[in-house]
């Protein structure tokens, strides 16, 4: 018969843990939420725990030596220099577009479109295959060899690249 145990950390030094007999019933309805605790904790960064001492996981991360304390990290919503008015997170360069990049690169979206739909039907094919398939993949679709159809791919790109050179 199979025993289990659960870990009991030492009243006096909770850093020590000794393993307790089980029954079944206690072990399935207990370490089911251990195991979502440990997996959570890892995966936030908290639980650096090596996995030979997974079996001492009581998932007790306060007294835990192998869990980063809040102190340990630093929080977005942390003050800098005492300024309740500025914390870390106002710090962070916002790489979003701006409302003039967002309307020219729309603007330059709209002008391929109109160039597309002017292509001849064999340049808008490699551009449409492109667009969803490697090189080799539209090349075997459009039954040509593979040297041949990046020859006409970088003739449409040249051609694009021409007739776009405004929205340089």
């Amino acid at each position: 018969m199979k025993q289990y145990f659960y870990p009991v950390r030492s009243a006096e030094n909770p850093h020590r843990v000794h393993l307790e007999p089980i029954s079944e019933e206690v072990y399935r309805a207990v370490y089911p939420e251990i195991w979502r605790t440990q997996k959570r904790m890892r995966r936030l960064g908290c639980c650096v725990c090596p996995r030979r001492q997974l079996w001492a996981c009581d998932a007790d991360c306060v007294v835990c030596p192998y869990c980063k304390k809040p102190e340990d990290t630093l929080s977005l919503n942390a003050p800098i220099d005492g300024e309740e008015s500025l914390v870390v997170a106002d710090t962070i360069p916002d790489d979003s577009p701006s409302p003039e990049a967002i309307a020219a690169d729309r603007a330059l979206l709209d002008a391929l479109w109109r160039e597309l739909d002017a292509l001849d039907p064999e340049g808008r094919r490699i551009c449409e295959l492109l667009s969803r398939h490697s090189e080799r993949q539209a090349a075997e679709v459009m039954g040509m060899n593979r040297c041949t159809f990046h020859r006409h791919w970088e003739k449409v790109k040249a051609l694009l690249a021409e007739r776009l050179s405004d929205f340089r």
